[in-house]
């Protein structure tokens, strides 16, 4: 619950993000970022989005959908599985850092000061100031998603992309999987108003007679 509380107090975005969605590509992307045990899993379709990562241990996973204002944590510890549904602004991402060009300078200065490669993909380098009042450098892809990014006097990066694929992803990553009991806890964070729809569950199996 801590984490989620976390979670849901660092990760925002700048507040034209949702203008944004519709130039945002689809994409599966495996983050390496600091203070996280093992990559984090990141995968976005539209408004909604997947993040997967190891903490304790356990697998933690959250879903968010944007349009609909909902956040659901899936959690298995200890042998139960539970579908926490939490209210989220429209506001909100699920990343504590920016993976968008776009989302950097909504927030930040940016300049462009060359050209690397990074995870086998070409990428535009640039010096960014302003972003929660830290500086560094980022590298950006052809689709406008950040590779890495790096404060000022750190010589390990904030966050670096070891693998990415473009491309519309798989319905079943945004639903509740079927063996999940399902928890609505409104009021924690995000938007005020109370949740009216929540993301559909996948469906479960036919049984054979």
């Amino acid at each position: 619950m801590r984490l989620l509380i976390a979670i849901l107090a660092l990760f925002t975005v700048a507040s034209g993000a949702r203008a944004q969605i519709s130039s945002e590509p689809d994409f599966f992307a495996r983050i390496r970022m600091a203070g996280f045990e093992a990559p984090v899993e990141f995968r976005r379709t539209g408004a909604k989005v997947r993040v997967d990562m190891l903490s304790g241990g356990v697998t933690q996973t959250y879903i968010a959908d944007r349009d609909k204002g909902v956040l659901i944590h899936l959690t298995a510890a200890g042998g139960k599985r539970t579908a926490l549904l939490f209210p989220m602004g429209r506001e909100q991402a699920l990343l504590p850092l920016p993976l968008d060009l776009a989302a950097l300078e909504a927030r930040a200065t940016v300049r462009p000061v060359g050209s690397s490669l990074m995870g086998g993909q070409p990428c535009r380098t640039v010096e960014f100031s302003g972003y929660l009042n830290q500086s560094g450098m980022a590298c950006v892809n052809s689709d406008g998603v950040l590779m890495q990014m790096t404060q000022k006097g750190r010589n390990a990066p904030l966050f670096q992309v070891v693998a990415y694929a473009r491309g519309v992803q798989d319905a079943k990553w945004f639903v509740i999987p079927p063996d999940y009991q399902t928890a609505v806890l409104p009021g924690l964070g995000g938007a005020s108003e109370a949740i009216g729809n929540v993301l559909p569950t996948e469906p479960k199996p036919a049984i054979k007679k």
